[in-house]
């Protein structure tokens, strides 16, 4: 198998019930449309100078392997919120950038606050100029079936 450099990226986050823990995270990730392509999970450094996209591309093929780095929380707990956050860091000059994922029974501003205070981390330790700061989260509260809550970065090979 060769991997290519992913050139284009894009950020997702929903939540959803279901019938079990499981099938309420594949409902969010049928949500975010990726329920149908096998996530590849990586660890959190972004490619150089890459694109970011407003929406998915179309006609993914079924099975697609797509590199990812996500966060995801679920639960059976009636009246527990859950959240899942992303934070992404790009540096300055777009020569790469940091993702931070962060999932717990919490409000959504917690966990995006926990993901901002990473990616500043991780750019200090590194001596890297942080430009921009994005983040993308989703949270929900458990009602009478199980819950889910996943937030997500796709990377394209093209």
């Amino acid at each position: 198998m060769t991997w290519i450099t992913p050139k284009k990226a894009i950020m997702l986050a929903a939540a959803a019930e279901g019938g079990t823990k499981l099938n309420a995270f594949d409902n969010a990730l049928l949500k975010m449309g990726i329920g149908n392509v096998n996530l590849v999970k990586l660890s959190s450094v972004i490619p150089a100078h890459i694109e970011w996209l407003d929406e998915l591309p179309k006609n993914i093929p079924i099975g697609m392997l797509l590199p990812t780095v996500y966060a995801h929380i679920e639960s059976d707990e009636p009246g527990s919120t859950i959240s899942a956050a992303l934070g992404v860091g790009i540096s300055e000059g777009n020569e790469g950038g940091l993702i931070y994922e962060y999932a717990g029974y919490c409000k959504r501003e917690e966990a995006e606050d926990m993901v901002r205070k990473m990616v500043e981390e991780g750019f200090k330790v590194r001596g890297w100029k942080l430009k921009e700061f994005k983040v993308v989260s989703a949270e929900i509260t458990v009602k009478e079936k199980p819950a889910a809550a996943v937030a997500a970065v796709i990377m394209f090979p093209y």
